[in-house]
C-alpha cells in the first residue's frame, strides 16, 4: 500500500469512527433473576472456564453465582460458525449462550420454535438441550433423548451483524431460556447449582481481517500467581534508561493473576541487596518471538498517578543497528494521571536528525486509560497504522524520498519482538515517582497475526527439483519447518534471504 492510499486509508476511518468506536456494554444493565453476589450451594455442580473456538476462559470465581467477567473478551468473525464449550463438573444440566445483538442493553429472548428453531432476531443463539413443544432439542435440531447434557452445538454469528463490541450471556440452568435465570421454587438456577457469566464479544468483518491469521498469542490465563510463559516471554535486563532502570527479577512485579499479566513498580523494602529505591516489572519475548509486518493488539488498563509510566511496545530483535538506528514502535504508552494514549516512533531520523514532523511521528488521545481498552498495530511494508478499539487514530508513512530513507527514515524493514512493562518517570517527560506507591498496569492479552500465503504463490517459490520435499515440509505434519528456495530444510536464516517458514514467506534483509 503508498503513503498517499495509507493517508487516504486514515481520512476514511476518522470519517466512519461509528463503525468501530463505541462505549463498551455495562454488565449492571443486563437482568440476573438472583442476587449477584449469591454463593454457590452445591459442590457437584460447578463451572470452571467458558471455551469459545479454543479460546479458554476461567471462571473469575466458581464460588459464585454469577461473575461479571466483561474485562475478557472473545473475538470473532461476522459470518463464521463457531463452536463453544464449558468446563462444568456436573450433567443433568444445560448451556444457553445469549448475545445482546442490537445493543439495547437486554436479552430480547423467544422461545425456541418447533426442533429448536431459533429466529435471526432471537439473542438466545445457541442452547444445548430444552423441552420443546414436539420433544426435546438442542439449537442445531437434534432430537435429545433427556437433556443431560451440557456442551452446547457450534452456531453461526449472524452475517449482517455490524463490527463491534457485544455483551454475551453464558448460563448454566435446567429447562429455562430465561437469560437471567430459573428461580421458581420447583426449579432454582441456585438449588440446582447453575451459572451466568457475562462476558464480551468483539464483532469484526471480513474486509478488516481479511488475510490474516493468528501467529501469536498469550491470553495470560495460568494460575494465579504464577509467572508468565517462558516458552513466550522473559524478564528484561536492567540498564540505564528510564524503563529499565530498575527493573527486577522478582514475581512480585510481574505475575499472572484473575487471567491476566499484572506488571508492577513497587518500593524496594531491601535497598542492602539492591540499591534502588524501587523494583519495576518488565517482560519480552526478543530470542523467543519476532516478526515483521502483521497487525498486533494488546488490551490493557493501567492506574494513573504521579510518575506513572507504562508502555507495550517493540524493539528490533538482535542482531541489528544500535538505538535509534535499527527503530523503535511504542503501540501505547501513558504518563502520570494523564487520561491519555501516546503512540510514537523512533529512528535516527526522528531522534537525531530531529525530523519529528516529516512525517509526523508521535500521536495522543484522549482514553480513559484505567479501564480495558485494545491498542493496536497494523504494520505494513509502507506504513504504520495504530489504532484504538478498532478505530484508527494514527498513520505513521514510509516516505518515497530517496534521501529521507537514507538517513534512516523507514528502518521498519526487519523483525521486532513486543515488551510489556510497567515503569516510572524520571522527571523528563513522566514526572518523578512517588517511591512509597505502587503502581500497576494490567495486561489482559496480546495477539499477533500475519498475512496468509496463497499456497501456489509459496510453491511456485520453490524450484521443481526440490519441489516435492519442499510440498512435504509444508504439509500439516511440517509446517513448523523453515526452508530455503532451493528446498532445503534449515534451522537459521541467513540474512538477505528469501525463506518459506511456518508456510509464509519471509524476506530477511541485513542492514541498510
Amino acid at each position: 500500500m503508498k503513503p498517499k492510499m495509507l493517508s487516504l486509508l486514515f481520512a476514511l476511518c476518522c470519517l466512519c469512527t461509528e463503525t468501530y468506536a463505541q462505549d463498551l456494554p455495562q454488565a449492571a444493565s443486563y437482568t440476573v433473576n438472583f442476587d449477584r453476589s449469591t454463593p454457590r450451594t452445591r459442590n457437584d455442580r460447578t463451572l470452571t472456564a467458558i471455551v469459545l473456538d479454543g479460546t479458554s476462559m476461567a471462571v473469575a470465581d466458581p464460588s459464585k453465582m454469577y461473575n461479571d467477567m466483561t474485562n475478557k473478551m472473545f473475538t470473532v468473525k461476522a459470518g463464521t460458525k463457531v463452536q463453544p464449550s464449558v468446563a462444568f463438573s456436573g450433567q443433568w444440566m444445560q448451556t444457553y449462550i445469549y448475545i445482546d445483538l442490537n445493543g439495547n442493553g437486554q436479552m430480547d429472548v423467544q422461545k425456541p420454535g418447533p426442533s429448536g428453531l431459533l429466529e435471526p432476531e432471537n439473542e438466545l443463539v445457541c442452547f444445548s438441550g430444552m423441552e420443546l413443544d414436539n420433544g426435546l432439542f438442542n439449537s442445531a435440531g437434534q432430537n435429545l433423548n433427556n437433556l443431560s447434557g451440557v456442551q452446547p452445538p457450534a452456531f453461526t454469528i449472524p452475517e449482517d451483524l455490524e463490527p463491534g463490541v457485544y455483551m454475551m450471556r453464558w448460563k448454566i440452568d435446567w429447562n429455562s431460556c430465561d437469560p437471567g435465570g430459573r428461580v421458581d421454587e420447583a426449579n432454582s438456577i441456585i438449588k440446582n447449582g447453575g451459572a451466568i457469566v457475562d462476558v464480551l464479544l468483539k464483532v469484526t468483518d471480513d474486509v478488516a481481517d481479511d488475510g490474516y491469521e493468528l501467529v501469536f498469542s498469550d491470553e495470560f490465563d495460568q494460575p494465579d500467581g504464577s509467572l508468565p510463559d517462558p516458552k513466550k516471554w522473559h524478564a528484561s535486563t536492567r540498564r540505564n534508561a528510564t524503563w529499565n532502570r530498575w527493573i527486577s527479577k522478582s514475581p512480585e512485579v510481574a505475575y499472572i493473576q484473575d487471567g491476566a499479566l499484572v506488571c508492577r513498580a513497587i518500593p524496594n523494602s531491601n535497598t542492602s541487596t539492591d540499591n534502588v529505591p524501587m523494583l519495576t516489572g518488565a517482560v519480552e519475548t526478543s530470542g523467543l518471538f519476532s516478526f515483521t509486518y502483521g497487525k498486533v493488539e494488546v488490551r490493557l488498563r493501567t492506574n494513573p498517578h504521579t510518575g506513572n509510566f507504562p508502555a507495550a511496545w517493540m524493539m528490533p530483535q538482535p542482531p541489528c543497528a544500535t538505538w535509534p538506528n535499527a527503530g523503535e514502535i511504542d503501540i501505547f504508552e501513558s504518563i502520570d494521571k494523564q487520561q491519555t494514549a501516546y503512540h510514537t516512533i523512533h529512528s535516527h531520523w526522528t531522534y537525531d536528525l530531529g525530523h519529528k514532523n516529516e512525517p509526523k511521528s508521535s500521536f495522543s488521545e484522549w482514553v480513559d486509560v484505567s479501564q480495558w481498552h485494545i491498542y493496536g498495530l497494523e504494520w505494513l511494508e509502507d506504513g504504520l497504522l495504530f489504532s484504538v478499539d478498532g478505530k484508527v487514530v494514527a498513520v505513521y508513512n514510509r516516505s518515497t524520498d530517496d534521501n529521507a530513507l537514507s538517513q534512516g527514515q523507514w528502518p521498519f524493514d526487519h523483525p521486532f519482538y513486543l515488551i510489556l512493562n510497567q515503569s516510572v518517570g524520571n522527571g523528563s517527560w513522566a514526572s518523578k515517582p512517588d517511591t512509597g506507591h505502587t503502581y500497576e498496569t494490567r495486561f489482559d492479552y496480546v495477539r499477533v497475526y500475519q498475512k496468509r500465503a496463497e499456497q501456489d504463490g509459496i510453491e511456485n517459490l520453490l524450484t521443481e527439483e526440490h519441489n516435492a520435499e519442499s510440498k512435504q515440509a509444508l504439509s500439516n505434519e511440517g509446517r513448523n519447518a523453515t526452508i530455503d528456495l532451493s528446498g532445503k530444510q534449515i534451522k537459521r536464516m541467513k540474512a538477505n534471504g528469501l525463506y518459506i517458514h511456518n508456510g509464509r514467506k519471509v524476506v530477511v534483509r541485513s542492514e541498510r
